[in-house]
């Protein structure tokens, strides 16, 4: 399992756009991915279950991975993070 924290820096937060872009690039990786933030989890393959987290600009989330490509799914979601959250 891999994990990795990231700053929202979406004036937005973890909207409906940003949710919606996470959730796509996360369903063309093949490792199972969450997003944890204030103690409650969500799956980065649905867009309804990240609008749930509720995250807003500044918020510390966590993503875990798991799954046999996770190095490489790991950095192409940070790449994701750092273009659109």
């Amino acid at each position: 399992m891999r994990q990795f924290e990231y700053v929202v820096q979406s004036p937005v937060g973890i909207h409906a756009r940003p949710a919606m872009i996470l959730a796509q690039t996360a369903m063309q990786l093949t490792s199972r991915i969450t997003v944890e933030y204030n103690g409650k989890r969500a799956n980065a393959k649905n867009m309804a279950s990240l609008l749930t987290l509720r995250v807003y600009q500044g918020a510390k989330v966590t993503f875990y991975l798991e799954g046999e490509n996770e190095k490489k799914d790991a950095y192409l979601l940070k790449m994701c993070c750092e273009q659109n959250l």
